[in-house]
């Protein structure tokens, strides 16, 4: 197993040096046991904690917020990749959804891309820094994120009785999704994790048809979440603007080009892009294109927390091989759990 170096900061806690794994993990399990983390596995729940890691060999350091289960028993790992402007509070209604069911959760904030783009000043403004994070080199660096995020936890001691490696999912929204599609699969053998056995995109897009054709190479079980309202957005700072995005019809592309039999989607009623950030928003930073009730509705977001509860369930939530019937009663219960306006598609 190839040597890493971490540099890991926890409130308080200071690690500047370069230090050896063994030796790093020590003084890591020192930290968050000294802050609960660790001393009681319920803890973590009301407090989730967050440490950042460097990666030496992309010389990025990431915030990870880990959300660990009641239970202290093998379960799933699930990673969680923020959308665009960003950080570790991202998601944060599923992503509780996901650890109240049994799951052992994990969000992490990508440099550039995360929510320090809102920190400009009269020598970098706002389109300066969005224009770096969406810049070629940040997609390939997002998902080299992922896999060193997992490399790190699956070797963290604290985290030994929660994890089963064998089960392994990942989700995102918007760039997360876009870091989702290319990790299983779109982006080729040199970014694909094997490692990763089901995904959720919410937000998904393609740039083209033959963007999205690429979504053929994916192997697992995919959940594309959509809106009716899901097109474009505004970043915004009160100096400047960038409007991104694409129409519902191009984020549905996804689904269309994912091998039958293990594809799903659900598109929500009512629901615009950042109705799938799973946490408040910031009007001064982000445009809303859903009806003013439909803004933050917590009602949205439990029935996405349930749906997508099911799909972890159903595909990592047991080692039983999924059969014909059990497949059948699933859809079944994807379909109780949408809202009456809500479409689901699966094959």
């Amino acid at each position: 197993m190839r040597r890493l170096r971490f540099l890991v900061r926890l409130p308080g806690v200071s690690m500047l040096k370069k230090r050896s794994f063994s030796g790093l993990r020590r003084q890591t399990l020192a930290a968050l046991t000294l802050f609960g983390l660790g001393a009681k596995p319920g803890l973590a729940l009301n407090a989730p904690e967050t440490l950042q890691v460097l990666d030496p060999t992309t010389k990025r350091v990431l915030k990870l917020k880990l959300r660990l289960p009641v239970q202290k028993t093998p379960t799933a790992l699930l990673l969680y990749s923020p959308g665009l402007g960003s950080g570790v509070s991202n998601g944060a209604a599923w992503c509780e959804a996901w650890r109240e069911a049994g799951y052992l959760v994990v969000t992490l904030a990508h440099p550039v891309t995360d929510d320090s783009i809102w920190k400009t000043n009269q020598k970098k403004s706002l389109k300066s820094t969005i224009a770096e994070a969406i810049a070629a080199p940040q997609y390939a660096l997002r998902v080299k994120d992922c896999s060193f995020a997992l490399d790190y936890l699956l070797e963290l001691s604290l985290l030994k009785p929660y994890l089963d490696a064998t089960r392994i999912g990942i989700a995102g929204h918007s760039y997360g999704a876009l870091t989702v599609q290319s990790i299983t699969g779109q982006g080729g053998a040199g970014l694909l994790d094997r490692r990763i056995k089901a995904a959720i995109a919410f937000s998904p897009s393609a740039m083209s048809q033959e963007r999205a054709a690429a979504m053929g190479q994916v192997k697992i079980p995919f959940f594309c979440i959509t809106g009716e309202l899901d097109g474009q957005v505004t970043f915004k700072d009160g100096t400047g603007a960038v409007r991104l995005g694409v129409p519902v019809s191009q984020r549905q592309w996804v689904y269309d080009y994912l091998p039958v039999a293990q594809r799903q989607e659900l598109l929500v009623a009512q629901a615009d892009h950042m109705s799938f950030a799973g946490e408040p928003i910031d009007a001064s930073h982000f445009s809303r294109e859903a009806p003013e009730s439909e803004q933050n509705n917590v009602h949205t977001w439990q029935r996405v927390s349930a749906l997508t509860t099911e799909f972890w369930n159903f595909y990592l939530g047991t080692q039983v091989k999924p059969t014909n019937q059990s497949r059948e009663a699933y859809h079944k219960r994807l379909q109780a759990a949408a809202g009456p306006q809500d479409r689901l598609r699966f094959d």
